[in-house]
């Protein structure tokens, strides 16, 4: 069985356009990405699933690998489901999406998030997780995650959840935006209709629950930051700067 990891990538980011290629320590965010997930335990490929030319030439120059997709595909998942058809893959084959605005990610973060899919094929895809500060859960670009007794998502959004403020001991978690899927689950998500609950979160992962799909979250320990603004950036850039994973792949 192969894992591969598809990173989507794309300049035309509403909040912060260009951001693919924005400078953390001297490379681009992507390139951070790449190699971060490159060093995961027991994955055979890694590929940038990307539509601007800009990025293609970034990525091959670092010497990276880079499948073109159409511009007009809005949804990261749906990006890399579009470019691992250009990929020899068995329909068990395990694809993980790795979002391209996760430069912290860590590698043992990717290995956690496909071991449920190795042990149980009848789940439809997996989302790794991690509890939230109080910044984080008032932060409408964190994606809120609230879960049944088995670590199964029932719903995602971008307000606070669960919204009871009165309990703030209660669980409050955040999806960290790594999914594997198997190759044939992620080509039937492709296929899936857009539903009235993603498009009105923005959350794609929303199409497979609103159409009765078992998306299992795992907890992860790692920290990890999402780069949406400058400020981020800035962030991410000063803790990466004393990050043992960095110090592997810095040269």
């Amino acid at each position: 069985m192969k894992i591969v990891v598809g990173i989507p990538a794309r300049m035309g980011s509403t909040r912060f356009p260009g951001k693919p290629l924005c400078d953390i320590l001297g490379k681009p965010m992507i390139e951070h990405v790449y190699k971060r997930s490159a060093l995961a335990k027991g994955v055979t490929d890694v590929f940038i699933a990307a539509c601007d030319e800009e990025i293609k030439s970034v990525v091959e120059n670092f010497g990276g690998k880079v499948l073109m997709t159409p511009k007009e595909i809005s949804r990261p998942g749906l990006r890399v489901a579009e470019a691992c058809k250009q990929l020899d893959l068995a329909d068990d084959d395990i694809v993980v999406v790795v979002q391209g605005d996760e430069p912290l990610v860590h590698p043992e973060m990717i290995e956690r998030a496909v071991a449920p899919l190795l042990q149980d094929p009848s789940i439809f895809c997996v989302n790794l997780a991690k509890d939230m500060t109080e910044e984080e859960w008032l932060d409408p670009n964190e994606i809120h995650v609230v879960t049944d007794t088995e670590m199964n998502a029932l719903y995602m959004s971008r307000s606070p959840l669960p919204s009871n403020t009165r309990n703030r001991l209660g669980p409050r978690i955040k999806q960290v935006c790594i999914m594997p899927f198997t190759k044939k689950n992620l080509l039937a998500f492709q296929e899936m209709s857009a539903t009235p609950l993603e498009v009105a979160e923005s959350i794609e992962m929303l199409r497979a629950l609103e159409h009765g799909f078992v998306v299992r979250m795992v907890k992860t320990d790692f920290n990890s930051k999402s780069v949406d603004n400058e400020s981020d950036r800035q962030q991410v850039e000063k803790i990466m700067a004393q990050d043992e994973i960095y110090k592997q792949y810095q040269f």
